[in-house]
């Protein structure tokens, strides 16, 4: 393999970096206000992109990018507090923040990728760091990656494509046996090529898109650590205890078809027992953080986790319960609790025994023309932005729906684990559902995937009990009936962060009453879904 599969800019001395050597950039950093990420950001990226066409010895490039990853990273994961986790689409500095980040990802992988063509080249200084090399723009591509999923967008093909580059270059430079060190990975800093590159495979096979922020990073610490239990072999495995990842290295995909072209296949016999015996000692009662996977993991969300993953890595994805169907028509939907419960109710929220009080206005409709004009309630949903969407139906199963919408078209946002309404075609009344997930497409529509919550939602008002709830305010919540046939028990929706083991909160239909809270059943972004008891 030559150096030109990797696209690079042409080097010169023309316009150089504020430095030119390991030393001058020492300095440099010293000098700058990296405490600022943003501003920091902005500097490393210039300085780096200068670097990126500037003509200097590649061991001294080499020196140069290993000084800055540090001080990278940390704006990097400062930076990504502004998108991360964020609803779709992005507001515009939320996408802002997204493209920085990315363009500083692909900017540290051309530095890297410029000493890995003088290794390919022969350069004799850093034939010897080839293993750390492609390691480095591995974890590049990776960080990245990370960033796509946590702002969830479809990867570039150029992304998978220069990953596979990367790993056939590694090989040809007979670099994948190297053990390398990653002061990045804090906790497991023992790694290498093949351990980078399954790992980056890993992560897009953990069905990203349903995860959170949250789980996301876990998953990425987690293969900090699992990612040497994977080898990657030139044939098939002989008796592998799971289906191994088959990858072709020619290719611009994550994963390949049996008849590739450079076919490689990374068996995960070694991973696969490594997650079931964690989710068995988890089951036996052993801690997240005795089993190292990190102080922060509580269970059950620990386990379920890990079920997840082993279902994906191993398994060939979630089994469905009910099969899909491709769709057709449209649905509508509404976004946010307060339109939901206008939505469902047909009327504006307000407080119990607040809402039978008349203006004057009103009292004379009603004199003159029986009722009160409906003017009013359409007046107060354009005044709080609340809207009817129409998304058209990819797929569907009795459970939910894959959901679709033009970004050009007019829209609130959606990302994974919010509460939204749906009235499906054909139907006259809206159900409660749940965004399991939301995706940007072809860079011109939004995805959704929707998950129904069985029964017919009632509209209802919450408020805490207690001295500390005396002065407290009714919000707007919803009650669901059981559903025996699905096991399925009666549930009131709260806000989120409200749900404790035995909370008495007050609930009003038509009067009011108190009900204990007893189990959480659901838990999104801004929703719980608890089971309750009658006081």
């Amino acid at each position: 393999m030559s150096a030109a599969p990797f696209n690079l800019p042409a080097l010169d001395s023309g316009q150089p970096p504020a430095f030119a050597n390991a030393r001058g950039c020492r300095d440099w950093l010293s000098a700058q206000p990296l405490a600022n990420p943003a501003q920091a950001q902005t500097l490393l990226l210039r300085q780096i992109n200068l670097l990126n066409r500037y003509a200097i010895a590649p061991a001294e490039r080499l020196k140069i990018l290993e000084l800055l990853r540090d001080p990278i990273a940390f704006a990097q994961t400062e930076s990504a507090r502004k998108f991360a986790g964020r609803p779709l689409p992005l507001a515009p500095p939320e996408q802002a923040g997204m493209d920085a980040n990315r363009t500083l990802w692909q900017a540290v992988q051309t530095g890297y990728l410029h000493c890995l063509a003088a290794c390919l080249e022969g350069n004799a200084d850093l034939r010897p760091h080839a293993a750390m090399i492609a390691q480095r723009v591995m974890g590049a591509l990776r960080a990245e990656l990370l960033d796509i999923y946590r702002a969830p967008t479809d990867p570039p093909a150029q992304l998978w494509q220069t990953l596979n580059r990367v790993f056939s270059a590694a090989e040809q430079l007979g670099a994948l046996a190297h053990p390398v060190n990653d002061t990045l990975q804090a906790e497991h800093p023992a790694t290498g090529v093949v351990a980078a590159y399954a790992q980056t495979l890993l992560l897009h096979r953990t069905s990203p898109y349903e995860l959170s922020g949250r789980q996301l990073m876990q998953v990425e610490r987690w293969l900090h650590r699992w990612g040497g239990k994977v080898a990657v072999l030139n044939a098939p495995p002989t008796e592998p205890r799971v289906p191994p990842l088959l990858v072709d290295l020619s290719s611009d995909a994550p994963e390949a078809a049996a008849d590739g072209g450079q076919l490689r296949w990374l068996d995960l016999s070694d991973l696969s027992r490594s997650v079931k015996r964690r989710i068995a000692h988890l089951q036996r009662g052993e801690s997240p953080a005795s089993l190292g996977l990190g102080e922060d993991c509580v269970q059950p969300g620990c386990e379920n986790l890990l079920k997840h993953l082993y279902q994906q890595w191993f398994k060939g994805g979630a089994p469905r319960l009910h099969q899909r169907r491709a769709g057709n028509g449209t649905c509508r939907l509404v976004t946010g609790v307060d339109a939901i419960h206008y939505y469902l109710s047909g009327k504006i929220f307000r407080q119990p025994g607040q809402g039978d009080a008349m203006s004057k206005t009103q009292a004379d409709e009603i004199a003159t023309f029986g009722r009160v004009a409906t003017r009013h309630e359409d007046d107060y949903s354009q005044m709080q932005g609340f809207m009817v969407e129409e998304w058209r139906v990819l797929d569907e199963s009795p459970t939910g729906f894959r959901l679709t919408r033009a970004l050009s078209q007019a829209g609130g946002r959606v990302g994974g684990g919010q509460m939204v309404a749906i009235m499906p075609e054909g139907s006259r009344s809206f159900l409660l559902a749940v965004a399991r997930w939301s995706r940007l497409t072809g860079g011109c529509e939004l995805q959704a995937g929707i998950q129904i919550m069985p029964g017919s939602p009632q509209t209802v008002a919450l408020r805490g009990t207690g001295l500390t709830a005396v002065n407290e305010k009714y919000r707007p919540g919803f009650k669901l009936p059981a559903v025996p046939a699905l096991k399925y028990p009666e549930s009131v929706i709260v806000p989120a962060g409200w749900f404790r083991a035995g909370r008495v909160i007050e609930l009003y239909e038509q009067s009011s009453r108190q009900i204990r809270l007893t189990q959480q059943l659901d838990r999104g972004s801004d929703f719980e879904r608890c089971a309750f008891d009658k006081q």
